[in-house]
């Protein structure tokens, strides 16, 4: 998925006139800006992609903050430039690997924030030899955000209910609490998380632990 550096990366080519330490600032209040609907729902009338809807309405207020409003008016060529950036998409390190093994015998699915395109994106980012069949977004009907329940509910109606067909792995502690409060058995990238409530089903920072057999056994995934 995206990373901070890459966004940092894409806003320092695409508004030069901000210094380094601006361009940080910038990278870090839209980052916040992203996360602070973690879990909120969004009504129909207001949207029906809240994550383009997030992005670009605190985009928005963030060229205000730093006096930008006039020099990247919305819809112009570096405003669009900016809300692409969120699509330039990178696999963890050792993600690929892992996935291609994965799918010789699991069906895979994306689950996240994103709109759908976004995560047409994310799945353009890995070679052909990993195959996400499933991709579950927050555009509507969903119109929420993780951790709210409605987002891990797509992913139980595509085995048809069946919990111990499912094996949820997350990027954050947050996602991660929202699929153990909805019954999933679900891990994270994250090996600080074990010191968190819901506790994870499993915690660690390297992804190629996603290879243990006895940790597959446990999920019933077949």
């Amino acid at each position: 998925m995206l990373t901070e550096s890459s966004l940092h990366r894409n806003i320092a080519a695409l508004l030069p006139s901000l210094s380094s330490a601006d361009v940080e600032k910038f990278t870090n209040d839209w980052l916040d800006a992203y996360g602070s609907y973690f879990g909120q729902s969004f009504s129909p009338s207001l949207t029906h992609q809240p994550f383009l809807w997030v992005i670009r309405s605190s985009l928005t207020q963030i060229l205000a903050s730093f006096g930008l409003s006039n020099t990247v008016p919305e819809d112009s060529a570096t405003f669009n430039s900016l809300l692409s950036a969120w699509h330039d998409l990178h696999p963890r390190v050792g993600a690929t690997e892992v996935l291609v093994k994965l799918n010789t015998k699991y069906q895979l699915g994306l689950l996240s924030n994103g709109d759908k395109n976004t995560l047409q994106a994310a799945r353009r980012a890995f070679p052909s030899s990993v195959n996400i069949s499933l991709i579950f977004s927050s555009d509507y009907p969903v119109n929420c955000f993780k951790p709210c329940p409605e987002m891990y509910a797509q992913a139980l109606a595509a085995v048809h209910g069946d919990k111990t067909q499912v094996l949820h792995i997350a990027g954050s502690a947050v996602d991660t609490h929202g699929a153990r409060r909805f019954g999933i058995y679900s891990g994270v990238l994250d090996s600080s998380a074990l010191h968190t409530e819901p506790e994870p089903c499993f915690a660690f920072d390297d992804i190629e632990q996603l290879l243990s057999s006895s940790l597959l056994a446990i999920t019933g995934v077949p």
